[in-house]
């Protein structure tokens, strides 16, 4: 899969995800009752979907996989909380776990990490969150990820990843724009739908 390819799946269905859930309505207001639990099941598959596809729809590159698969469980977690954040990274980190590779123990690890501090973010500051703030919150989750591979890939290779590769420039740029679109469609489909009541 080239690079424009990677960026029109992964931001066009962040985009369109987006829309669909600000327009429905589907994952909003949910107070963690009974009658909720399915709704947040289907928010856990639509953003473990969009973790699976980060992965699916991304670029090999000398060992590592260029993608985006944090995206779904960082929007998931700081839009709609950690229940739905926590679960998409469960999804996406176990994807990435059965592709192995030098790199599966830091990139799994910064997924989980980008769910659930993306839930804990939602749900002390929840009524704060904005499209900026989320994109920030996902360049300095991407950062971390980062770090993470450089400390815990062998022989130093997440090290040259980031500097003699596009890995580490991918990393900071792509999730972070997959987390702008998502939001922005988000909150203008909802402002949309809200205009017209």
């Amino acid at each position: 899969m080239d690079f424009i390819t990677l960026i029109g799946v992964n931001l066009g269905f962040a985009a369109l995800l987006g829309i669909a859930i600000g327009r429905s309505g589907l994952l909003d207001n949910m107070k963690g009752d009974f009658t909720d639990w399915i709704r947040y099941s289907i928010g856990i598959v639509l953003f473990g979907i969009m973790s699976l596809l980060g992965s699916i729809a991304s670029i090999q590159y000398e060992g590592a996989l260029l993608n985006v698969r944090d995206g779904g469980p960082i929007y998931g977690g700081l839009w709609f909380g950690p229940i739905i954040g926590i679960g998409a990274a469960i999804i996406g980190a176990a994807y990435r776990f059965s592709l192995g590779g030098a790199t599966v123990v830091p990139c799994c690890l910064a997924t989980i990490i980008a769910g659930l501090v993306s839930g804990i973010i939602w749900y002390f500051f929840r009524e704060k969150i904005t499209v900026v703030i989320a994109t920030l919150i996902a360049l300095a989750l991407s950062l971390v990820h980062m770090v993470l591979l450089i400390f815990l890939t062998p022989n130093n290779f997440g090290w040259y990843l980031i500097t003699e590769t596009p890995t580490g420039i991918g990393i900071v740029t792509l999730v972070p724009l997959s987390v702008l679109i998502f939001s922005w469609c988000y909150l203008r489909s909802k402002e949309a739908v809200a205009k017209k009541k």
